[in-house]
């Protein structure tokens, strides 16, 4: 038995995966209910390869929007110019949707796998036979390996490995979304330190996602979000200001962070997602990244007979190979990514931008 310890996209794909692989487990959430923070999400086509592997590729295109091309403007809306919306021939389209439907979608497919909500771990024990885990609803389990998939913050992460508190890497967010088509195709608005995107994500609504570049963080809790967005875009205008007009109440404001450090496993216990190797969203591969995770962990564990009273040596082996297989990966995006907050933050990035995206997906081609 697995134990899934966070039911982000990363817990529940594994969760998926390791079903469709035969493997029990038990996939526990801190949170009493399904939610979500930041708006959308963009899958580019690494990710949707691995969707495929888990049955969703289709339902995940048809709830949200084929990103087709992307339009570079100035904060004014002139347009700097157009490229295509993927550098991916042959591996299947960039998909936009909204969080809420991915995560529908997800525990959908988890179908009747055991879910338990508004629960967490309360200890830890490793045992010869295996991982002995208390819960806080007083209930408790043994487990072959328990994955922590609970984030950035992870609880797992900070107990097992170690210190790695989430560096800020000097970028500060707002992400919501509007319900109205305020541009027709993907849109990045540029300007010396900072950006907006607004990129369509299906049934109707636009992913906003504004960054400003900044050496120190401002405090989420010190001021309120829609103020901050205006005291540092309110000069932006076209359909950035239109879309501004249009915000809800779910605005989502912080910095972006990273975990630098290439541990992902101590023992039985291994990370995927963001506990292992949260990046800034700049080249929107977090979820991708999170999915194909899933994939190679599954894969390897059902190799090593997980479920079915693997040899030990054989569980150890397979962890080794899953953290061999995905640390490099996700190291080069984390590098890439550097690379690209320094790109974007020049202002008028049009006419490097094609370039450095096509030589950073180059690597996330290649199969997982």
């Amino acid at each position: 038995m697995i134990l899934i310890v966070g039911a982000g996209i990363a817990g529940l794909a594994l969760a998926i995966a390791l079903g469709r692989e035969g493997i029990e487990c038990e996939l526990v959430e801190r949170e009493r209910r399904w939610t979500t923070v930041g708006g959308g999400i963009t899958l580019y086509p690494n990710g949707i390869r691995a969707l495929r592997t888990l049955g969703l590729a289709d339902a995940v295109c048809e709830g949200g929007a084929v990103v087709e091309t992307i339009r570079s403007t100035d904060r004014l809306g002139r347009v700097l110019g157009e490229m295509p919306g993927q550098f991916w021939p042959g591996l299947g389209p960039t998909v936009a949707i909204h969080r809420p439907e991915l995560q529908r979608l997800l525990v959908e497919a988890a179908g009747d796998l055991p879910i338990r909500m508004g629960t967490s771990v309360a200890a830890l024990r490793v045992e010869p036979g295996g991982i002995d885990v208390d819960f806080d609803d007083g209930s408790s389990g043994r487990f072959e390996i328990v994955v922590g998939a609970d984030g950035i913050r992870s609880d797992l992460r900070e107990r097992f490995f170690s210190a790695s508190s989430p560096r800020y890497v000097g970028q500060m967010y707002w992400r919501a979304t509007v319900l109205e088509r305020v541009v027709g195709c993907a849109t990045m608005a540029f300007d010396d330190d900072r950006y907006v995107a607004l990129i369509p994500v299906g049934g109707g609504r636009v992913y906003l996602g504004a960054q400003l570049h900044r050496e120190t963080p401002l405090d989420p809790d010190g001021c309120d979000p829609r103020e901050a967005l205006e005291a540092h875009f309110g000069d932006y205008e076209g359909p950035v200001r239109e879309a501004f007009g249009m915000l809800d109440e779910d605005l989502h404001f912080g910095p972006a962070r990273e975990i630098e450090r290439d541990e992902w496993r101590a023992g039985r216990v291994v990370l995927v997602g963001d506990a292992a190797h949260a990046c800034s969203p700049t080249l929107a591969q977090g979820g991708s990244l999170a999915i194909e995770d899933a994939i190679v962990l599954a894969e390897v564990l059902s190799a090593a007979g997980a479920g079915r009273t693997p040899r030990a040596r054989a569980l150890d082996e397979a962890l080794d190979a899953f953290v061999a297989r995905r640390e490099p990966r996700a190291r080069w995006v984390r590098e890439r990514t550097h690379h690209q907050i320094r790109l974007l933050n020049r202002g008028s990035a049009h006419a490097e931008l094609e370039a450095s995206l096509e030589a950073t997906y180059a690597m996330l081609r290649r199969e997982i």
